[in-house]
């Protein structure tokens, strides 16, 4: 039996032994019960590349994944507990490595229950299909497009997601087809945003050192209580806060995102000063390469990337939270920091993303209040529910005294003031109208892609360039169009509009010549 309870007496280390040795790999469809005989070899199949879920009777260190990467084993991601994601290629000896479980992952594993059981969530047939991160994505369009599934763009998608639609009467069929691909790893529900085309954007779901999580795993870990229901105190420090805002208003916006999920769990949140202290979660606003192994990506993308807890991160990076300094961080805005803190702090916890789009840890952003009863649930599966005494009951209003009325001086009249030009924080409006989709195939030397774009700043320049290094610039702004030249091969084109104030906005198409 396992050690879960909170009434669980034994000794900490005791009891991560404990689970450790028994516990199943925990997926959102189902737990995988591991054997305790040693497999002595993984081989894919007569394709080629084949994906495994692997389990070992200890978590495997950074010397045993080393070992994996020199044998050709390519490490995708963890899944607790003690497990891997992996790939090969040719047959791999792994006798010596202590691997207790190793199977590619059951198609029934990889559909969400959402779908399987009829969810209102999954009743609109748009599906997002996450891929293993080693898989090309062209490749992935091109394996479903061979099943008759049709694909629906959106320029938001993080790199693993591709989004097909079906009818709803069909989704779960559908989902059954395109789970017995090997390079899918996953499907779940596409939200209302996502299938209309409204921006969202993407975060690439909680890291440890060997990657982001996959979407098929509920939380990891046990949270910064240990085994067990229990209660946590939590620090954290601002690092670097962006300029964007004032340093009080974004500190406000990410305690108020604390505070919420305060209300949900038994946790408190303690401010240093101390960067590298333990159970410490670290806010940092940076641009791209900023030092972690992940950078950011720039303008749009991805919005902020977090570290779960120790012991699957180690200390001091463990819980630490990074904000894409390029975005256009607002209050309330379409880049709310409320919202993203929400999100990112569920993965401080401990916590996945959630496959339904009502939930604040779906995988793509939207402007949230506070926390669904979805993500108090899931916290609650690693933390205690706060006490009666942890609520802090509402302070009651003091009446206001009636102020003595003063005599009001005769007005001064005022010059009126010289307008300014409207400025907007937003970045610009862009869309590609010459295109329904966003993969194209020709057999003419050049491609013809218009649009519109538009800013109450204005635009300055439509720009186009492709992964080939040629560029230009469209003609027009506010309706523009470009002929853009087109080598034999596969050709992304990203087209980029800015605006009087210097930001950007940007969408891509790939077009196969």
């Amino acid at each position: 039996m396992f050690c879960l309870s909170h009434r669980c007496l034994v000794p900490w280390l005791f009891s991560v032994a404990c689970l450790q040795a028994q516990a199943p790999l925990q997926l959102k469809t189902r737990s995988v019960f591991a054997g305790t005989s040693s497999v002595q070899q993984i081989s894919p199949n007569a394709s080629g590349r084949r994906h495994f879920l692997v389990q070992f009777s200890a978590p495997p260190s950074a010397a045993t994944v080393a070992k994996l990467g020199r044998r050709g084993v390519r490490v995708l991601g963890d899944v607790p507990t003690n497990g891997l994601l992996a790939a090969v290629s040719s047959p791999v000896d792994v006798s010596d490595l202590g691997v207790t479980y190793a199977a590619p992952l059951a198609p029934a594993n990889k559909i969400s229950p959402l779908i399987t059981t009829g969810d209102p969530a999954a009743a609109t047939g748009f599906l997002l299909i996450e891929i293993y991160s080693d898989v090309r994505l062209l490749e992935a369009q091109a394996l479903l497009l061979n099943l008759g599934i049709r694909l629906h763009q959106n320029p938001d998608l993080g790199p693993t997601h591709l989004m097909v639609v079906a009818s709803p009467q069909q989704a779960l069929a559908t989902a059954t087809a395109i789970a017995a691909l090997d390079d899918v790893s996953y499907i779940f529900p596409a939200s209302a945003e996502l299938s209309s085309g409204t921006p969202s954007g993407a975060c690439l779901g909680a890291l440890t050192t060997n990657g982001s999580v996959s979407q098929l795993i509920p939380t990891y870990g046990y949270g910064w209580d240990g085994p067990g229901l229990g209660a946590a105190n939590v620090g954290y420090v601002y690092s670097h806060l962006t300029a964007q805002l004032a340093p009080s208003a974004a500190e406000q916006a990410i305690e108020r995102a604390m505070a919420e999920w305060s209300k949900a769990a038994a946790i408190t949140w303690t401010q240093t000063t101390a960067t590298a202290a333990r159970q410490t979660i670290n806010v940092v606003f940076a641009s791209y390469d900023h030092g972690d192994g992940y950078p950011f990506d720039g303008p749009g993308g991805v919005l902020a990337h977090t570290f779960y807890p120790a012991p699957i991160n180690a200390e001091p990076i463990a819980g630490d939270m990074h904000f894409d300094d390029s975005e256009h961080w607002s209050l309330g805005g379409s880049t709310d920091l409320f919202s993203v803190a929400l999100h990112e702090l569920g993965h401080a916890l401990g916590l996945g993303h959630s496959d339904n789009p009502a939930a604040a840890m779906y995988p793509y952003y939207k402007a949230a209040t506070g926390l669904s009863s979805l993500d108090i649930a899931t916290v609650q599966t690693l933390y205690a529910a706060p006490s009666a005494a942890d609520v802090i009951p509402a302070p009651v209003p003091t009446p206001t005294p009636t102020p003595t009325p003063v005599p009001t001086p005769a007005p001064v009249p005022t010059p009126t003031p010289t307008p300014t030009p409207t400025s907007s924080s937003a970045p610009p409006t862009l869309t590609i109208t010459s295109s329904v989709t966003s993969t194209l195939a020709t057999y003419a030397a050049f491609v013809i892609v218009s649009g519109t774009a538009s800013d109450a700043a204005g635009i300055t320049s439509v720009k186009w360039s492709t992964n080939f290094g040629t560029s230009g610039t469209a003609t027009g702004t506010t309706t523009w169009s470009a002929t853009i030249p087109l080598i034999t091969g596969s050709n992304a084109i990203t087209i980029t509009a800015t605006d009087r104030g210097g930001r950007t906005s940007w969408r891509s198409l790939v077009v196969s010549h």
